[in-house]
């Protein structure tokens, strides 16, 4: 019977029209001429409820909302780039602001702030995740699909089975696809780094061996300032090798941490097994137990796939800040 009442509040938050204005971050005025899409997510997928244009004073409106309510998605597109505000039931529709940037091709505008590499051998594989994370302070958003916005090696091993995906600022991770570059072994992706903080996960599987020499490539976008690349052990698992450099362990969760030394090629032998990860396979597939959204699931978990979402967002991330919040430290 509790969840009759829920079930009625959420059924009843319906939106009405909506409108706002698209501003320019970079200009700091109203933008014109951009086209602005309205949509909601449902078991179907994405529904269009309108689109529309703009007008002089960067002015844009929608009439009322499908019966039935729930979260629904503005997406502006400016230069080649989409940008999105989420609309959720309890913040107001009119006056809306969605911002906006110019574009530019330079990757000085960004840089890479962090970079972490998480190792994790099993019996039978080795599982690699990869952590960039992209900081842009400027006001225009980096967007350059010749050079990419991250660049990374693959193993021969890995057979060229890669999994990337992608966290924009205030935004949920997207997978994103990965492309071969003229270099044997780099692959690029293309993702806008907008103003803000951008992260970019690359997973994917070797086969395991004993013992096991990992090697790898420290590979930039060029004119894209690095930080160094750290490499996480989880416990019971060491690194060894003259390419790389101990530089503690992380107190609470007993892992590893190491600096890579060379600039270019690197590797260093593995020993033991260990994960960080508790409700995911050696592969990066999600065995957790949490909520789906299903055919036949009640019309509650209609409305709140993309909160859902968020919130898994956000403790998807708990371990990178973990880790961030340790290498932060002085003496690291």
């Amino acid at each position: 019977m509790r969840a009759l009442p829920l079930l009625f509040i959420f059924s009843s938050l319906v939106f009405g029209s909506i409108d706002g204005i698209v501003i320019n971050r970079t200009t700091n005025m109203p933008q014109s001429g951009v086209s602005v899409t309205l949509v909601k997510p449902g078991q179907q997928g994405m529904q269009t409820l309108g689109t529309t244009i703009t007008n002089l004073s960067g002015h844009f409106a929608f009439q009322n909302d499908r019966p039935g309510g729930g979260p629904q998605l503005l997406q502006a597109t400016y230069k080649g780039v989409n940008y999105n505000k989420l609309m959720t039931p309890n913040i107001p529709t009119s006056k809306v602001e969605l911002e906006i940037y110019e574009a530019t091709n330079s990757p000085s505008v960004a840089r890479i702030a962090q970079q972490m590499m998480l190792i994790e051998p099993s019996s039978s594989q080795i599982a690699v995740s990869e952590t960039s994370i992209l900081q842009n302070n400027s006001t225009t958003t980096y967007n350059n699909e010749k050079l990419g916005s991250l660049r990374f090696y693959l193993p021969p091993a890995a057979n060229g089975q890669v999994r990337v995906n992608v966290q924009g600022p205030q935004g949920m991770p997207l997978p994103r696809a990965a492309e071969k570059t003229e270099k044997e072994g780099i692959f690029k992706v293309n993702y806008p780094v907008k103003p803000g903080e951008t992260q970019f996960e690359v997973a994917y599987v070797l086969p395991a061996g004993t013992p096991f020499t990992f090697r790898g490539e420290v590979v930039n976008v060029k004119g894209m300032p690095a930080g160094p690349l750290r490499l996480i052990a989880p416990s019971g698992v060491t690194f060894s090798g003259s390419d790389i450099q101990n530089i503690g362990t992380e107190p609470k969760t007993q892992a590893g941490i190491y600096n890579v030394l060379a600039s270019n090629a690197f590797s260093f032998d593995i020993a033991g097994t260990g994960s960080l990860h508790t409700g995911e396979n050696a592969a990066g597939t999600d065995t957790s137990d949490s909520p789906q959204v299903t055919e036949g699931s009640p019309p509650i978990y209609q409305h709140m796939i993309w909160l859902l979402a968020l919130a898994g967002a956000i403790l998807a991330t708990g371990l990178v800040l973990l880790f961030r919040t340790r290498l932060n430290e002085p003496g690291h």
